[in-house]
């Protein structure tokens, strides 16, 4: 029996292959000190493999953006799919332990490696802010239906969809300032403010 995976399904795990290379060295090293050939030594690649799917490290970024992307919205969708059962406040709530533990070590240096090249990189901050703006329309549209939140202006229930996404982005660099902070402590402190955020039918 052939359990050789197809032609495309090949290339999309390699091109994964150098994501999750060039994610540990940009980590690691800093996007600067990053070379395409400790990419290539880590992903156990070539050169011209790499070469074949990104054609520069600003190539690899955007992979690595749009991959961030993808995992986000497959998680709001599953937020979604469990919304439908144990009601979208409780959903929401259960991913909070998810998103504490993807805001430390590894993926914090990353998320904050890749926002100071994009300070830095034009095209890079533009493909973030495209990110971001999908992935909060996505969460306004789940968020919405909220009994506390339908009679809310536009402008408040993105200011808290805004509040509980910098909940998150500031918990990157909250983790390496403070390498104690207790994660536990935290993501009960962080339910109770999203709690908040989602019950709350008053604006200010």
């Amino acid at each position: 029996m052939n359990t050789e995976p197809p032609p495309q399904d090949k290339g999309g795990v390699r091109r994964r292959q150098v994501l999750d290379a060039a994610a540990r060295c940009f980590s690691e090293h800093g996007f600067r000190g990053a070379s395409i050939q400790r990419i290539c030594e880590v992903a156990g690649m070539s050169p011209g493999h790499v070469y074949h799917y990104f054609r520069n490290k600003e190539a690899i970024v955007a992979g690595i953006v749009e991959q961030d992307l993808q995992d986000t919205l497959a998680r709001i969708q599953l937020m979604r799919e469990r919304g439908q059962a144990e009601g979208v406040l409780a959903a929401c709530l259960g991913e909070v332990d998810t998103g504490v533990a993807r805001c430390a070590g590894d993926p914090a240096r990353l998320q904050l490696e890749i926002l100071a090249e994009a300070n830095r990189t034009p095209d890079i901050a533009a493909l973030l802010q495209q990110a971001d703006r999908l992935k909060r329309d996505e969460l306004l549209a789940l968020l919405r239906p909220l009994p506390a939140l339908r009679g809310l202006s536009a402008a408040e229930l993105k200011a808290r969809v805004a509040v509980m996404c910098t909940l998150f982005e500031g918990l990157a660099a909250r983790t390496l300032l403070d390498p104690t902070l207790n994660r536990a402590a935290t993501g009960r402190a962080i339910s109770r403010v999203v709690r908040m955020l989602l019950e709350q039918p008053e604006e200010a």
